[in-house]
């Protein structure tokens, strides 16, 4: 199942302050949904011309989007710190 909520925090340190974010991810697929409904026969296109099959390029490719469920990432600079967590 693709993930369908994530959380982004911001942290100022000299300030102490913190700024928090949950991102519906939903609203982002449906946002996402017609781009890709309108690239999708140039992707099949492109794969019939350089002779690639394109059922396993989009298998693996939904398998990264569901893969993301669970993924951290946090940047820090000393002053700053962003933590993107997608639970």
């Amino acid at each position: 199942m693709i993930p369908l909520r994530g959380t982004i925090q911001i942290e100022n340190r000299p300030h102490r302050r913190f700024f928090t974010c949950i991102i519906p991810l939903f609203l982002v697929w449906l946002l996402l949904l017609p781009l890709a409904l309108l690239l999708l026969p140039v992707f099949l296109t492109a794969c019939l011309v350089v002779h690639i099959n394109p059922f396993p390029l989009l298998s693996a490719l939904w398998r990264v989007i569901t893969a993301l469920k669970g993924t951290t990432v946090e940047f820090d600079d000393g002053q700053h710190a962003v933590l993107v967590n997608i639970p």
